[in-house]
């Protein structure tokens, strides 16, 4: 999709979406900060929870999301680590509304400058879906400022799915009853929580979703990741090829930890605390 192109279908939809999101911050029952800073792509909203002098963890979000994703993880990590989420411009959140290119080191020169502006010289990351890809392609570029790498679904690794395409396109022509069967898809028929199923709708009936495909680096690329690196990925994704990329992961990084889920989706939840043991002894 152009950056030119507007993401959102009208300026009623867009404050549709961001009203939902502010309420969803407004509901938690933890200490949470959230705040604006300005980068080389524009403003980034953040949401920040922990010690303010401890370790950053970096919490990238996936496609069509934003920071809620993150929320029953936050206070888990912020024990430990000083976590920020940030809003990936160009999604459903309250970050810069134009989208990062993927072809190219836009993403990454957005991360430079976001770690830049918030004062971290190295980093975690955990990232999802896209901001799994997104943590990936950063830490490949500037393998020295990140101390570990965990990614959930990541892209990136293989080339998507395109069936999922052909799977999604007549049921987004179905109003809510499409983007709940494609939420469900994407769970690979575990649980969705009804919140999720909400906002999914919300995003389905008022947001343009980034169409370009996610670059899928190279040997050479991620032989550069030294770090550790731990991986899940679930059977049952449609979205993006789980086996491929574990093979693929295990092969060129065999320091990797690899976690191939039985009957997980795209959607992975529950590793919390597998999550932050990894963090903390890296």
């Amino acid at each position: 999709m152009p950056p030119s192109r507007a993401i959102y279908r009208s300026e009623q939809g867009r404050q549709a979406i961001e009203d939902s999101y502010r309420q969803t911050l407004g509901d938690v029952r933890f200490p949470l900060h959230t705040r604006f800073v300005e980068t080389d792509h524009g403003r980034t909203h953040l949401i920040e929870a922990g010690p303010e002098d401890g370790d950053v963890l970096l919490l990238l979000h996936g496609s069509a999301a934003n920071s809620a994703t993150w929320l029953g993880d936050i206070p888990v990590w912020s024990r430990s680590f000083r976590v920020i989420a940030a809003d990936i411009p160009g999604h459903p959140g309250l970050s810069e509304p134009r989208p990062l290119p993927l072809a190219g080191d836009a993403t990454a020169t957005w991360l430079q400058s976001l770690l830049d502006v918030i004062g971290a010289e190295t980093v975690r990351l955990v990232g999802i879906s896209l901001g799994g890809w997104a943590a990936l392609d950063y830490a490949s570029r500037h393998p020295d400022r990140v101390l570990a790498l965990s990614l959930l679904a990541p892209g990136g690794l293989a080339p998507a799915r395109r069936s999922f395409i052909f799977k999604a396109l007549p049921l987004a022509l179905m109003g809510d009853r499409g983007s709940d069967r494609i939420q469900r898809l994407v769970f690979g028929g575990a649980d969705v929580p009804e919140p999720v199923l909400e906002f999914g709708r919300l995003v389905a009936r008022h947001y343009r979703p980034v169409t370009e495909p996610v670059p899928v680096l190279s040997d050479a690329e991620l032989s550069r990741l030294r770090m550790p690196v731990q991986f899940f990925a679930g059977t049952r994704d449609v979205l993006s090829r789980a086996e491929d990329s574990a093979a693929r992961l295990g092969r060129l990084l065999p320091h990797a930890e690899v976690h191939l889920l039985e009957g997980c989706g795209h959607a992975i939840i529950g590793k919390t605390e597998e999550i932050l043991s990894f963090l903390l002894a890296s």
